[in-house]
């Protein structure tokens, strides 16, 4: 193969490869999508737990409050029917004996008051922080939904940009010999990156490796392919 023809099929093949690098980003970020929209997702739902949990906090706080209602309402209950017993008994030592037990059982309730007090406190405490959340999530709601329509819309333009460049590229192949096309397939498929470098000094463009003499020379020949033997890139000579 004459020079001049190697030298069309290398530009060629470069310009292959800058669609080729290109349709491999568009790839990379469409791949990316699902877990850039799992990301926003789980924001927003880390928002909704803690509210729910703040709920819950809630909830379980005014029923204790609730229990000592229930708890202080009994013990005055039960001082009103020693009061009662009082008026009926006739013996200064049992009327002694029940007023320690009304004492003991105000005791209690005074025990249960001051609690319910503080209990009540931390549910205050707690409602202004659900306040707060529900701002918050209320926020990282709207943000999330814009944030997901922008990356649907990338998408969307990703995989319109995408077919075109494949599209692109099968008119770009037409014409290049097989086996140049084949070897440059092959080497891109297991690089990932690039497959037909220049170049650098004595060294490979790619691997930076230094290369034998006898390979530089058949490289400014330009009338084969040559390989690089140790990342296995195909090289060229550029002027």
């Amino acid at each position: 193969m004459d020079k001049e023809t190697v030298r069309v099929i290398i530009d060629k093949l470069l310009i292959i490869q800058e669609r080729d690098c290109h349709i491999a980003r568009c790839q990379r970020e469409l791949s990316d999508i699902p877990n850039l929209k799992q990301n926003i997702e789980t924001k927003l739902n880390q928002h909704k737990a803690a509210l729910e949990k703040s709920k819950v906090t809630i909830k379980t706080r005014l029923a204790a409050v609730k229990e000592m209602e229930i708890e202080i309402e009994t013990f005055r209950q039960q001082i009103a029917k020693l009061r009662e017993q009082q008026f009926q008994i006739k013996s200064n030592e049992e009327f002694k004996v029940l007023n320690r037990e009304i004492a003991a059982l105000q005791e209690k309730i005074r025990g249960l008051e001051d609690t319910e007090i503080e209990l009540m406190e931390t549910v205050e405490q707690a409602q202004r922080e659900e306040n707060g959340l529900k701002l918050e999530s209320a926020k990282a709601e709207g943000t999330v939904q814009s944030e997901i329509k922008q990356l649907d819309d990338r998408r969307k333009s990703l995989e319109s940009e995408l077919q075109q460049l494949q599209t692109n590229r099968q008119g770009l192949v037409v014409g290049i010999a097989e086996n140049w096309l084949a070897r440059y397939n092959l080497v891109m498929e297991n690089r990932k990156d690039v497959a037909l470098v220049g170049l650098d000094g004595n060294a490979c463009g790619g691997c930076h490796m230094k290369l034998p003499p006898h390979v530089l020379q058949d490289i400014k020949r330009a009338n084969a392919i040559i390989t690089c033997s140790f990342c296995g890139r195909l090289l060229y000579w550029h002027t």
